[in-house]
């Protein structure tokens, strides 16, 4: 199922876009559940578009990160339609949305999708998943099936390379020492006392520390 939820921009002049992916281990929820992360970002002045995608076992990863691609291309290109401004795209996700949002900044946007290969002007990845090997030898395999092939093209970690987006890896400083080890192979904006689950409170204010590392993304 891809759909999104679009939060529209309650300004006149056309507003920067947050596109939010949620996370469920790519496998459970949908966009639904995480309305509220755009309750701050609205009252900053951001559109948002909050994705929903299919999930495992019905699509691979590899599908889903093919519809979060489609669903940032179809931001860009309506963006007019819900008060957007298609030149300040910013992505953000969460567990299995973050390893989705560093995918998304590793797009060819120009030869893929024919629109500017600097579509997306920063990134915030949370709590994220960016190397899904070990994620092979978890509980999820029966349901993500990754196979080895899947591993290599789809895994953030195995792909850096110098890039112009700026980009805010965040992660709770109650996380376990797995996730936490997964986000500093990206970079480092520890945030304390926040454990996987109620890091996005960041988002449910204007002030929420997620929200303003957004403004900050905006500001650069």
């Amino acid at each position: 199922m891809e759909r999104a939820n679009v939060f529209p921009a309650t300004g006149e002049t056309p507003a920067p876009i947050l596109i939010f992916i949620h996370g469920g281990y790519w496998r459970i929820l949908t966009a639904d559940v995480f309305d509220m992360v755009a309750t701050g970002p609205v009252a900053a002045g951001f559109a948002v578009v909050n994705v929903t995608y299919a999930l495992c076992p019905a699509v691979t990863i590899s599908e889903i990160v093919r519809q979060i691609r489609a669903a940032i291309a179809w931001a860009a290109r309506n963006a007019a339609s819900f008060g957007g401004d298609p030149q300040r795209i910013y992505v953000a996700g969460h567990s299995a949305g973050g390893h989705l949002t560093a995918t998304s900044v590793l797009t060819d946007w120009e030869a893929d999708y024919g629109l500017p290969g600097d579509l997306i002007k920063g990134a915030m990845p949370i709590s994220g998943l960016f190397d899904l090997e070990p994620v092979s030898y978890s509980f999820l395999q029966p349901s993500l099936r990754l196979t080895g092939e899947q591993i290599l093209k789809e895994s953030p970690i195995r792909h850096v390379r110098k890039s112009p987006v700026p980009m805010v890896v965040a992660w709770g400083g109650k996380e376990t020492d797995a996730f936490q080890n997964q986000s500093r192979h990206l970079g480092e904006a520890l945030i304390p006392q926040k454990d996987h689950f109620d890091i996005l409170d960041g988002f449910q204010t204007i002030d929420g520390v997620l929200t303003q590392a957004l403004l900050k993304l905006d500001r650069s």
